[in-house]
Order: C-alpha cells, then sequence, then structure tokens
C-alpha cells in the first residue's frame, strides 16, 4: 500500500491505522453518510486528500437518486398511523397503513447497502488494496453514532 510521503513522516513510521472495510460497510448498512465520513477519514489519514470529493460527490449523488426513486414510485407513508402504532395506542387496522412505510424501508436499505458496496469495492480496495493495515478501533464511532441517533430522534443522518 503506498501512501502520501509528507503523511509518512509526519506520523514517523510507515504505517498508518484505518477504519477497516468490514466496519464501513456496516456503517454504511445503517448510513451511508457515517460510513463516507469514516472513508473520508482514511483518506485524510493516508493522504489521499484528492479523492475526498469523489466520496462526497458519491453519496450525495446517491442521496439524491434515492430521494428520486421514492418520487417517482409515488411512496406516501402515513406517519401519523405509524407514530399511533409505535406508541401503543392503536393497533394498525389495515395493510395498506404500514405497506408504504415497509415499502420505504426496504428501498432506503437496498440503497444503503450498495453504497456500502461502493464504498468499500470501489474506493477503498483501490486506495487500500492489500490488507496490511493496522485497523483501527470503532468503539469511539459506535458510540457517536449511537448518541448522534438518541440525540436526533432516531430519523438518522
Amino acid at each position: 500500500m503506498e501512501f502520501d510521503e509528507d503523511k509518512i513522516e509526519e506520523t514517523g513510521g510507515d504505517y498508518v491505522e484505518i477504519y477497516s472495510r468490514r466496519a464501513i460497510f456496516w456503517f454504511a448498512v445503517f448510513s451511508p453518510l457515517y460510513a463516507g465520513i469514516l472513508l473520508i477519514i482514511n483518506l485524510w489519514v493516508a493522504g489521499y486528500k484528492w479523492v475526498i470529493s469523489q466520496v462526497i460527490l458519491f453519496l450525495l449523488l446517491g442521496n439524491v437518486l434515492l430521494l428520486f426513486i421514492v418520487k417517482a414510485l409515488n411512496i406516501k407513508p402515513d406517519l401519523e398511523a405509524f407514530r399511533k402504532f409505535a406508541s401503543g395506542g392503536t393497533p394498525v387496522t389495515s395493510f395498506s397503513q404500514i405497506m408504504p412505510i415497509f415499502q420505504l424501508f426496504c428501498i432506503t436499505l437496498f440503497f444503503n447497502i450498495l453504497a456500502g458496496i461502493v464504498l468499500t469495492r470501489y474506493f477503498f480496495k483501490k486506495y487500500f488494496p492489500d490488507d496490511d493495515y493496522y485497523p483501527r478501533s470503532v468503539l469511539w464511532p459506535v458510540l457517536i453514532y449511537i448518541l448522534l441517533t438518541l440525540f436526533l430522534g432516531g430519523r438518522g443522518f
């Protein structure tokens, strides 16, 4: 694995600690934006600063494409019925109330997995082709993700 020479001299060694491919993929299943941030941190630490804009562009285009597809399929979930169901107030009276939410969940999950595959199989593999890196602990990213999810009320980011 080749790194930017200036970055190696700053760290004082011939290696860098980066988040693993597996960690980036599983974060992408829940939030491609968050997984993209971890990949951007990897690229920054390894000295591939010019690639960061490509990752950001991919994430933005992926979000726009997801919004376009949801709009094109005319999926309009009844959020009020879902809130009542989630709070335990009233049961779902018909399958048609929950089906749009299920469709939205499935489409989003599909796009998240697809984004994870692109982030790990294209970007990560292209710039970190060998498995000769030292994996960085994911404890802090997991804790930050949980806190952000709780703070944002489960709406994701």
